[in-house]
């Protein structure tokens, strides 16, 4: 991180990071934030960019992008073009690979399961490969960083676990914050308290009416709870939720239906959240990949 931060810091010096994609969805929004927290923590004035690009959620990772605090002057929204760096600043922009603008601009390409070939490239990284992380290099070719398919990257937020069950929100709470595993409640509240706290990272599913697997999913640190049946639960869990923090979704359909229209949501989730981003992080350092970009 200390070898990143150089390059930027020099008088009137400025540098910008291109982080690209032949298509949308591969991974390049938790590698450009990624790279621009190790930048700012090692002292180097940065800004993140989203460029607009059709088929892609460009508002939304720019207005996450926009609420990060290690980036003062972000825009929450999408931007035309790459803007002019300020003296000292770095730009790290994310958007379509035809938009790299070339010249003294470093490109990370990202994309997912098969590394393309690029010569320009400073790097490539690769995702949700079958397998662990690693990093290789030849002479005269980009780094290549292979990431295997990650659970915490994956892990979907509350609010998109509103957004697919067309729910009701019971109780208020941490709608960003991500679950790494979707489990449904054991029939018996003896058994749900310690089957439960086998699951780091969790939303519980539990039928609305079962009053002491609800309280046997709270003891659990649940991120969320989904109840099911449509219909409201006791007016106790309001209060012990809200005393433990944790969200309360309602879904309309039944236990079953509701795990299906779940089915799939850890494939289509967005990256965002302190979580992901530290994770993104740590499997990126010692990869070679911030030396590559110095």
């Amino acid at each position: 991180s200390q070898l990143l931060g150089a390059p930027a810091s020099r008088a009137g010096s400025m540098a910008v990071i291109f982080v690209g994609s032949a298509t949308p969805g591969e991974g390049k929004s938790g590698v450009a934030a990624a790279i621009a927290r190790t930048l700012a923590y090692a002292g180097t004035p940065v800004r993140l960019v989203r460029l607009a690009e059709d088929g892609a959620n460009a508002a939304a990772d720019a207005s996450w992008f926009g609420s990060l605090d290690f980036v003062p002057g972000t825009e929450s929204v999408a931007a035309a073009a790459i803007p002019v760096a300020e003296a000292d600043e770095t730009l790290v922009v994310e958007g379509p690979l035809a938009a790299f603008p070339g010249g003294d601009a470093k490109l990370v390409v990202v994309a997912a399961e098969k590394a393309p070939k690029n010569a320009d490239a400073a790097a490539i990284v690769v995702t949700g490969v079958d397998g662990l992380i690693g990093a290789r290099a030849t002479e005269g070719s980009p780094l290549v960083i292979e990431i295997g398919e990650d659970r915490t990257l994956a892990g979907f937020s509350v609010a998109e676990a509103r957004e697919a069950l067309n729910a009701e929100v019971l109780v208020e709470g941490d709608l960003d914050r991500t679950s790494d595993h979707l489990v449904i409640a054991p029939i018996g509240s003896d058994a749900g308290q310690p089957y439960l706290r086998r699951f780091d990272s969790k939303a519980v599913v539990v039928r609305f009416d079962k009053n002491d697997q609800h309280l046997a999913a709270l003891k659990a640190d649940p991120n969320v709870l989904i109840l099911t049946g449509g219909r409201r639960p006791s007016e106790y869990l309001f209060d012990a939720a809200g005393a433990n923090g944790v969200p309360v979704l309602l879904s309309r359909t039944d236990t079953e239906n509701t795990v299906i229209a779940l089915e799939g949501i850890f494939d289509h989730t967005r990256f965002q959240g302190e979580r992901k981003l530290d994770r993104m992080a740590e499997l990126l350092e010692g990869t070679g990949l911030f030396e590559a970009l110095a």
